[in-house]
């Protein structure tokens, strides 16, 4: 509205000040004509001592008038200023004006005779030219209200818009275009503000760009990272710390308290954040995983200036590592046991022997065949435990073998256990037999799960392995299936584990050592294969194997 108004203005005080200017010229005119009446009244008085009256003022240029007469317009208006005082011998000289004329007055020691003389107002003397100099004046001073107003304008619309992209930088959103030429008055505020910005944009471009990197960084880093305010509320967190602590952490704003169930952790956070000092512990996470993290809650300070402290919470996931160091303590304990029985018969029947039982050859055969067997398993468990440590020591030589030769290889190997239960074995070869693999890791495994498949068999049962070799997508695939008996589904997840047995009085010889199945998850852990069981108890069991080559 104070735009539209501006122009208005401008308009009124330009029509202002030209009837000021010609009202200013029309008494500049009046002055002079005055003078010129004044001039003219001087030369009737003179000419009034040799003429009549009306001779005098038709020589003069002047109008005589009979104030005793009222016949004409002008002798009754000359009538009426006499009577009205406005005109008398004391008052000679009278001006009397209308919009478009001018009358002067003139009346001497006798009241009867009255000279007057008509002129023409400014605006009357030539009114086409008057108006034509009206018209030029409108337009050239319009003009210029005209061209300052839209200069005006103009420059506001570019201020506005250069205030709108100011805005829109701080809002983070993209600049309107401008485009002024290089003489205009805001064109270098319009190019510093286009370059701050592009140095804005990229600033901006740099930070989201680093934040990204720090979350894609945070995001897979193996420990739980949870970043909290002052309030104890979480402003960051990564998928480690939701898998630790087995809760859906939102990524919304919200107390920590809604994620942390475990109140040692809990403990830690709320003390650090009331005393600022950093905790460092080894805490059990309550929740379905149960697991053991090494928890740190630090305290961040970034400057002396920044009171609004963050506490960033790190868990490292020690599952592992403590259930290692179970596995290793339960190892030596299982170690320990399995070396005890067999190191315990031959100790203690070799002592029998040699306390008179020799004598009886009925007895000492008897005592050296339990001498025999325990030696024969001694000797099987401390090759399983050497095989352990060469799987977890070897590195993966690979090297062109013919496993259909290997596996028969190690049928013949085993084929006195497989006569002395009578059993039947069957093998089936698909693709190329020519592999090339790690030898050792190969027989390893393959041999491990016939030699169970003998223990755990039955009597007159059936042994099938299979091998294919798919060259196309260059991995092989074997099968070692029995007919004994089988394991209920309870124990099938536990079978892989260090000296677990199924059931030691059901196998064929001595159950094993308990570590045949370990071997084989270990190796083929190194050769980068999986091996999946499928079994019922009493209809037996089937190892499937499958390697890249």
């Amino acid at each position: 509205m104070r735009e539209k108004l501006g122009p208005i203005i401008a308009v009124i005080v330009s029509i202002v000040i030209f009837i000021i200017l010609s009202a200013f010229a029309d008494s500049t005119l009046g002055s002079s004509q005055h003078n010129t009446f004044y001039d003219e009244t001087v030369s009737y008085k003179e000419l009034k001592k040799n003429h009549t009256a009306a001779q005098a003022a038709k020589i003069s240029g002047l109008t005589h008038v009979d104030a005793d007469k009222r016949n004409t317009a002008m002798e009754k208006r000359v009538y009426d200023l006499m009577h009205k005082g406005g005109l008398s011998p004391s008052q000679n000289y009278l001006t009397d004006k209308t919009f478009g004329t001018r009358t002067m007055y003139y009346i001497s020691d006798s009241n009867k005779n009255v000279v007057v003389k008509e002129y023409n107002r400014l605006w009357s003397q030539n009114a086409s030219t008057y108006i034509l100099v009206a018209l030029v004046y409108f337009i050239f001073t319009n003009s210029i209200v005209l061209f300052y107003y839209k200069r005006k304008q103009k420059l506001s619309t570019d201020i506005r818009n250069v205030t709108e992209n100011l805005r829109r930088v701080r809002k983070n959103k993209d600049m309107a275009s401008i485009i002024l030429s290089p003489d205009d008055e805001l064109y270098d505020l319009v190019e510093q503000t286009n370059e701050i910005s592009m140095d804005i944009n990229e600033l901006r471009d740099n930070a989201r760009l680093r934040e990204r990197r720090f979350k894609s960084l945070v995001g897979h880093l193996p420990i739980g990272v949870m970043l909290l305010n002052s309030q104890g509320e979480v402003l960051m967190h990564n998928q480690a710390m939701s898998a630790l602590l087995d809760v859906n952490i939102s990524n919304d704003i919200h107390p920590f308290i809604e994620d942390v169930k475990t109140y040692g952790l809990s403990r830690m956070i709320e003390h650090t954040l009331r005393k600022n000092k950093n905790h460092h512990k080894e805490l059990q996470l309550i929740g379905n995983s149960q697991k053991y993290v090494e928890a740190n809650v630090i305290r961040l300070v970034h400057s002396r200036e920044d009171f609004d402290q963050q506490i960033l919470v790190l868990l490292y996931d020690l599952t592992e590592s403590r259930k290692m160091d179970r596995m290793q303590v339960d190892f030596v304990n299982n170690v320990s046991h399995e070396l005890k029985t067999p190191i315990t018969s031959i100790s203690g029947f070799s002592e029998t022997l040699l306390n008179g039982a020799k004598d009886d050859p009925e007895k000492l055969d008897h005592f050296l065949n339990i001498i025999n067997e325990e030696s024969t398993r001694l000797t099987e468990l401390i090759q399983d435990i050497l095989s352990l440590s060469k799987v977890q020591k070897d590195d993966d030589q690979a090297e062109a073998i013919d496993a259909k030769n290997d596996i028969e290889k190690i049928i013949e190997y085993l084929s006195q256990r497989i006569s002395k239960h009578h059993l039947n074995v069957k093998t089936e070869f698909a693709g190329n037999s020519e592999i090339t693999i790690n030898k050792d890791k190969f027989n390893l495994i393959v041999g491990n799960l016939v030699k169970n498949a003998v223990s755990y068999n039955k009597e007159n049962g059936d042994i099938k392995i299979s091998f294919s070799h798919d060259e196309i997508e260059n991995r092989i695939q074997f099968s070692v299936e029995d007919s004994g008996i089988g394991i209920i589904e309870s124990e099938q997840d536990r079978i892989f584990e260090r000296f677990y047995r199924i059931d030691r009085s059901r196998s064929l010889e001595t159950g094993g050592t308990g570590l045949g199945l370990a071997i084989v998850k270990e190796t083929l852990n190194t050769l980068d294969g999986d091996i999946r069981v499928e079994s019922h108890k009493g209809l037996g069991t089937k190892f499937i194997v499958d390697i890249p080559l």
